[in-house]
């Protein structure tokens, strides 16, 4: 039997329509003018009307509450964080896997929630989601969602996800797009298991939902040192690179000449890999996965392309910078910025490309380098500098993947450390 489910006050801002109730935290919320709530989507999605009836318990007593609010007032009820649902997959590629032992425990948490699909952009495989959920996310216009494919092959897709059955993926996909429940899709691609002729049937499935299903990324799949008990997956390579990049480009034309646009898109990985001309900006559409690591290198460069122009001539005072990268950005930054940097009289810029010695130097990109790894680093620099890190290397409690912060850096090397998004953030002071 299905247990009952129920919000429960965490809160209640005084001054709010709510605040004129005796509701009070751990109270329980069961239902919105008549309608069951389970978690806070439920509960906004009910809440619409001026006129609210709503059914509490508290010690397991129930009462009611009558609330009328004005326009788009908020009732002033705030819940405990929703509790997302947990992955039972066992994909032979997820990096949390590949984590070592000793971290903190948030960082051994898999997610498969699609309210989190939703709200956030987090990608599910939707292995773990029946019809009633799925009439729930049509129900409540739960649009757009991010979903890992990976591949439409039954077979490949129970082989890299650990499943005991087909999980009937295009039978969701398809009750989705019917529902014009739009969907952007990624494929984590491991040579020799969902590439090559599986990766041009997963390609072209998919395009066949088109445009409900707005975009397909392809990333390659990420390996750390710490992969002993698991499957044997090789990396990318320069060459392999290459490979992927020629295959799909001649997929995007096809599409691009039906459609004008290219539907399936490579992380950037693959280009800066292989040593392959990024796309123009053009190519990317609306940046539909930004967050996925495409398009991200060809939006920074047009972002910092507009932004140069506004680069001081010269500081008023002088100023030493040290700005840190990761190995595959490192290129990047070395061709196209620190010449335009470096023009600024009165400045002196470094680069530092760190190497990611803590997963393993298979593991290139910025937002996974430890503090560890960067503070090795700039112990070796002979520098009175100002040092620079990229924000996406620690959470929003400012602590990077080892539970290091950017304090615990400066107060070792005894310099200013800070961490910026942007290039502009240096000069805006």
């Amino acid at each position: 039997m299905r247990k009952k489910q129920s919000l429960r006050v965490l809160r209640v801002r005084k001054n709010s329509p709510a605040g004129e109730y005796d509701i009070r935290p751990g109270d329980e919320l069961f239902s919105v003018n008549g309608q069951r709530v389970r978690d806070i989507l439920d509960f906004q999605f009910h809440s619409t009307d001026a006129s609210l009836h709503f059914l509490f318990r508290r010690n397991s007593i129930p009462f009611e509450v009558e609330l009328i609010r004005s326009g788009d007032q908020d009732t002033g009820i705030e819940f405990d964080p929703m509790r997302f649902q947990c992955c039972g997959n066992h994909c032979i590629f997820c990096f949390i896997d590949q984590n070592p032992k000793g971290l903190r425990s948030t960082l051994y948490l898999k997610d498969e929630d699609y309210r989190l699909s939703f709200l956030f952009g987090n990608y599910v495989t939707l292995t773990r989601v029946d019809q009633e959920a799925l009439d729930r996310i049509v129900a409540q216009r739960l649009t757009p969602l991010y979903v890992s494919v990976h591949t439409v092959d039954p077979n490949i897709r129970r082989k890299m996800l650990g499943l005991k059955k087909d999980d009937q993926l295009l039978e969701k996909l398809r009750y989705l797009i019917e529902h014009r429940i739009e969907v952007h899709g990624q494929v984590v691609l491991c040579p020799g298991l969902n590439d090559g002729e599986f990766l041009n049937e997963t390609c072209e499935t998919l395009s066949a939902f088109y445009p409900q299903f707005r975009s397909l990324s392809v990333v390659p799949v990420g390996l750390t040192k710490y992969r002993d008990r698991l499957p044997r997956i090789e990396g990318y390579n320069k060459e392999s690179a290459r490979m992927v990049i020629k295959q799909v480009e001649g997929y995007q034309k096809i599409f691009k000449k039906k459609t004008g646009e290219s539907f399936v898109y490579l992380a950037d990985e693959f280009y800066l890999l292989s040593g392959e001309k990024l796309p123009p900006e053009k190519h990317y559409g609306d940046f539909w996965q930004l967050e996925n690591g495409v398009g991200q290198t060809r939006h920074f460069l047009s972002e910092f392309e507009q932004f140069k122009r506004a680069l001081p001539k010269k500081l008023e005072v002088f100023r030493r910078y040290v700005i840190v990268t990761g190995v595959l950005a490192g290129p990047v930054l070395k061709r196209f910025i620190m010449p335009e940097l470096r023009k600024i009289k009165n400045c002196e810029i470094e680069l530092c490309v760190v190497s990611n010695r803590f997963f393993g130097e298979s593991v290139t990109v910025s937002g996974l380098l430890t503090g560890q790894d960067i503070l090795a680093d700039l112990k070796k620099m002979d520098s009175e500098a100002i040092f620079l890190l990229p924000g996406n290397c620690i959470n929003e409690d400012k602590i990077f993947l080892d539970d290091l912060s950017p304090d615990n850096i400066s107060e070792v090397l005894g310099r200013p450390v800070r961490t910026i998004e942007n290039f502009e953030e240096i000069f805006l002071s």
